[in-house]
């Protein structure tokens, strides 16, 4: 709309100056150079214009002629550069699809057709990947170091390669160096904290883990989830550096943000009695139950309490009863009992540990055990032992992502190094006979005494 008004105002001024030059003719004389020109104001107007318009198109054809190398050159180097881009783009598909072939191949095509730009030596890289030649895809990783541009994504992919090799150490170093490039990349943030954690560097996992939940990249459970651990790693990192006050707090932190983390209450009750403190210690240990029972709460807890015989371990363990009861309680308790030889007692709660569904080994060898020493009876004792055979693995911590069996918790899984995969629950392929390998437990070990002496005793036949 605008240039069509401003192309109606032009061409009336134009055909206003053609009127008036009609209406007004004038004469111009013009006498140069032994040259006699004589002619009206309107002539002269269009002989000007026609000659600027000669000017300007003689102008526009010298443009032309000088130019024209220069833009035939350009248009072989954009034909090239389209090519060359082409190339790059197919080599890109084929290191998606995984052909290692076809990626080398336009590899080779995009670096002759365009030298050697940064996305080319990315796709060097990713080639030789797939290729299975990682010292390649370092050299180039290395290469796009001293590009800016690149820099990063030369990081990303050398971190890639040392976490692939297993290079933890050379890992969180790229990492830190890349983290410093690109603070509020969520992914990035979230490698140096699983980095910083498998180093034991708690103090710097806290840092990151502060930025990850600044930008609520995780959901609320499992960032308080990751910060109790995160208070245990540093509470025992203080204590290594001689802080015991720090160790504390950060235990104490630890168990008020996460009162199912079992480790947690145990390294603050052992904090607490060391020093002095045995009915705080009581306290969280109790709490602790009520969440979640587990032996090796009680383990510390009959520490907390000073039950250093079998009798005190039952009558504390049929106080942490009281708080909770579950199969774990059960069996925690005819254990004690057990060992205080309160056979019946120890009858009682093996027999509802069994009804609770906790058919384990371990139960089944304590059974065996008892029958023995109460009563002596080989057929019922050579029960026990068959179904202890037969029966399903004890509960173990076991990593959620690998399988691997632990006896103690850890913040990473000692085989793959997964973060928090430990969980407590009856090892997989455990069940049936127990492979020769798999060593057995004091009161499996008690049983397989136990069955020794029904086969060294005379038979009654």
């Amino acid at each position: 709309m605008l240039r069509l008004f401003l192309f109606i105002v032009i061409a009336g001024a134009a055909a206003w100056g053609v009127v008036w030059l009609t209406d007004n003719p004038g004469q111009v004389n013009l006498d140069w150079g032994g040259w006699k020109v004589q002619t009206s104001a309107g002539v002269l107007t269009v002989m000007v214009v026609l000659f600027a318009v000669a000017a300007a198109l003689a102008y526009r054809a010298w443009l032309f002629v000088t130019r024209a190398p220069g833009r035939i050159g350009d248009a072989r180097r954009n034909r090239r550069s389209q090519r060359g881009y082409k190339a790059l783009t197919k080599g890109m598909v084929a290191v998606a699809a995984g052909d290692a072939e076809e990626a080398l191949a336009q590899v080779k095509q995009a670096d002759g057709l365009l030298g050697e730009p940064p996305l080319t030596l990315l796709l060097k890289a990713q080639a030789a990947q797939l290729n299975g030649d990682e010292t390649a895809a370092e050299a180039f990783f290395t290469a796009m170091l001293d590009d800016p541009e690149m820099e990063f994504l030369g990081l990303r992919g050398l971190l890639n390669q040392a976490m692939k090799r297993g290079d933890a150490a050379v890992a969180l170093d790229i990492a830190r160096k890349a983290q410093a490039l690109k603070p509020g990349s969520v992914w990035l943030t979230d490698t140096v904290f699983a980095l910083e954690a498998r180093a034991g560097t708690w103090s710097n996992a806290a840092t990151a883990l502060g930025r990850l939940d600044k930008s609520r990249a995780l959901p609320a459970g499992v960032a308080k989830r990751r910060q109790a651990i995160v208070e245990l790693g540093e509470s025992f990192e203080a204590a290594h550096a001689g802080n015991a006050g720090r160790a504390l707090k950060h235990a104490e932190k630890a168990v008020s943000l996460d009162g199912s983390l079992g480790a947690a209450a145990v390294r603050l009750a052992e904090l607490y009695i060391a020093n002095g403190r045995q009915k705080k210690a009581q306290s969280v240990l109790e709490t602790a139950w009520k969440v979640k029972p587990h032996p090796a709460l009680a383990e510390a807890y009959y520490v907390a309490v000073d039950a250093n015989d079998g009798l005190k371990k039952a009558s504390a363990a049929e106080r942490l009863l009281s708080f909770k009861t579950d199969a774990e309680a059960h069996v925690v308790l005819g254990k004690a009992a057990l060992e205080a030889e309160l056979w019946g007692r120890a009858r009682t709660h093996l027999g509802r540990a069994l009804e609770a569904g906790r058919r384990t080994r371990s139960v089944y060898a304590m059974m065996a055990r008892l029958e023995d020493a109460e009563r002596g009876d080989k057929d019922k004792i050579r029960d026990w032992l068959s179904r202890a055979a037969d029966a399903a693995g004890d509960p173990a911590w076991v990593c959620a992502d690998c399988g691997h069996v632990e006896a103690h918790w850890s913040a990473h899984c000692p085989k793959c190094h997964g973060f928090d995969t430990l969980m407590w629950d009856t090892p997989p392929g455990y069940e049936g006979r127990v492979p020769a390998q798999v060593a057995l437990t004091a009161d499996e070990a008690d049983g397989e005494r136990a069955l020794k002496r029904i086969d060294a005793a005379p038979s009654d036949d």
